[in-house]
This record gives C-alpha cells, sequence and structure tokens, in this order.
C-alpha cells in the first residue's frame, strides 16, 4: 500500500469487518501494513475507524494473535493503546507494554507490533506539524518556525511515555465518545464546525499528555540488537519460505545459533521461531487456498504443501 498525504481527503467514519488478516491489515486507511496471524484458529477482525484530513482515531481487534508491521501515512504521528486495561502480551519493537503506557511512532520508519488474541488497540493519528505548533504554543514558545521539523518538540522515532490512570483514562474516555458518538451520528462529519472541534479536542488531549523528558526510547542496546536479527528471520521467512522448512536452515543463515534464535524470538515477541514459522507457512497455505487457481491449470491437481513434521523444527 502506498502512503498518503493523510487519511482521507473528506471526513468518514467506517466499520470493516473481515475473516482473513491480510485484508484486516488494508482496513486503516492511507497506512503501509502488512500482518501475519501467529495463533491458531479461526481468524475475525473488526475496525471502526474516523478519518478526516489530518486526523485518524481508530479501534482495531482480532481475534487472533497478529505480528503487525506498520507505518502511518505521510506526515502522521501515531499514538497507540491497548485495550482492555488489563492487557498483557502487547509487544511494541520487543518491548512489553502495558495498560499505563501509550507508544509513540511517526512516519520515519515501519514499527513492530505483537498483538495478543483477543487485544485491541485504540489508535490515533495526528498531521505532524499541528502537533508541533499545538506543543509550540502550550509551552509558551510562540509560533514555531516553517523550516523546524517534528523532532524539535522532543518527540521523534519509536517511544513509549507512562500514563497515569487518571490520564489514561481521560484519553480512552474521548476516544470511546468520538468513535461512539460519530458511529450514531455520522453527519456530525459533514459540518465544518462539528469537524474542527473534534480535531481541536483530540488535538488538545493529547499534546497535554505528551511530556518528552518522560518517554523511553524502544530501540537501544541488546534489544535492539535482539530485534535486528528478528525482522531478518521473518525476511528471510516471507521471502523464502520454501527454504526454512527447518529451524537448522534458518539459523545457518543468519549465522547463530539454535539457542541465540529462540532466545530473540521469545523476548521480541513473546513466541519461539518455530511457531513463528508453522504459522507463516499455515498462512500462505490459507492464501494459496482462497485464490482461485489459474484458468490454465483448474484441472491439475491440488499439489500439498510440505511442512517439516515438529520434532524436526
Amino acid at each position: 500500500m502506498s502512503q498518503e498525504a493523510g487519511p482521507s481527503s473528506v471526513a468518514q467514519f467506517c466499520v470493516k469487518r473481515t475473516s482473513d488478516v491480510h485484508v484486516h491489515a488494508s482496513h486503516l486507511s492511507a497506512w503501509e501494513q502488512q500482518y501475519e496471524q501467529v495463533s491458531r484458529g479461526v481468524f475475525s477482525g473488526v475496525v471502526r475507524e474516523v478519518a478526516a484530513p489530518g486526523l485518524q482515531v481508530f479501534e482495531e481487534w482480532a481475534s487472533c494473535a497478529t505480528a503487525q508491521h506498520c507505518r502511518p501515512w505521510s506526515g502522521g504521528v501515531w499514538i497507540g493503546m491497548p485495550v482492555p486495561e488489563d492487557t498483557q502480551g502487547l509487544r511494541y519493537m520487543g518491548r512489553s507494554v502495558d495498560s499505563q503506557q501509550w507508544m509513540w511512532a511517526n512516519d520515519d520508519q515501519v514499527f513492530d507490533l505483537f498483538v495478543p488474541a483477543g487485544v485491541g488497540l485504540y489508535g490515533v493519528v495526528l498531521d505532524g506539524r499541528d502537533m508541533m505548533r499545538h506543543l509550540h504554543w502550550r509551552d509558551g514558545r510562540g509560533e514555531c518556525g516553517t523550516g523546524q521539523s517534528f523532532a524539535s518538540t522532543g518527540w521523534s522515532g519509536m517511544q513509549l511515555q507512562h500514563l497515569t490512570i487518571a490520564q489514561r483514562q481521560r484519553l480512552t474516555g474521548l476516544l470511546r465518545e468520538v468513535l461512539s458518538n460519530v458511529e450514531r451520528t455520522p453527519e456530525v462529519l459533514s459540518h465544518d464546525a462539528s469537524r474542527q472541534a473534534l480535531h481541536h479536542a483530540v488535538l488538545t488531549v493529547v499534546c497535554d499528555l505528551a511530556v518528552p523528558r518522560e518517554v523511553q526510547p524502544v530501540m537501544v542496546g541488546r534489544h535492539h540488537r535482539r530485534l535486528t536479527l528478528v525482522r531478518r528471520a521473518r525476511e528471510l521467512i516471507l521471502e523464502r519460505p520454501q527454504d526454512f522448512c527447518h529451524l537448522t536452515a534458518l539459523c545457518a543463515a543468519l549465522h547463530v545459533t539454535r539457542r541465540t534464535l529462540q532466545n530473540c524470538f521469545h523476548e521480541v515477541m513473546g513466541i519461539s521461531p518455530a511457531a513463528y514459522l508453522r504459522e507463516v507457512r499455515l498462512n500462505a497455505v490459507r492464501r494459496a487456498l482462497q485464490s482461485p487457481p489459474p484458468a490454465a491449470t483448474q484441472s491439475a491437481p491440488l499439489m500439498a504443501t510440505q511442512i517439516a513434521p515438529p520434532d524436526q523444527w
């Protein structure tokens, strides 16, 4: 999916449901995303989304665990939080995220999420220029210069920030109200005043809670090295799945021991490399079964995909 300058040229609300993880990945307007289902079961996903110029508010949920590789639209800054509040197992760039943290990323590079089965996410994407102007105004720094970047606000890259219970409730309450009210009366988006008030309310709350000195960068030290190894393993598996029926071949390609690969996957994704390899191959089988065969080969026998038995992983 190519990135766009914003989520939508007109304000709109939509609810999108699917039973296919790859279709689910395409349901956020203007995002660049790839999802892999990494737990067993029949997939079911839903996205509720308000999209308007410079603003996107959404709630996303899936019945199965997913490994997600995402980038928001050009110029956008994403803020994400897990729901419900007692969520466990969510990982952002391989780091565990609890319910009292929110995640940040801009459009500089792709970020990784591991979302457990049945866990949802609240998301907001705002135009970085709008946020920069509001943060300058909030901090009493006057008008921001046209040559200043969003990084000058103290927010850049991929980061985590702790929220108090009251702060979390303030933001989740606003997002829940926005989605529920617009779903009930979507015609409010056709009125400029209502749409601008909505945009201003979300921008104000997000910027009020943003404290750059309290953020925790997620790409540091040993963790960065382990994340890099897992990303490279994923690339190899997706590019040449037929070459990596066994972990031995994957370890040889990465020049690491089986133990190192196991430790990296467990820290970054919370699952074993064997489980990830198995689920990626099963995803490929599902896609092949869902795709109609070419006309010239419709009468040809269906060839089974060879999957190594568990004792050889």
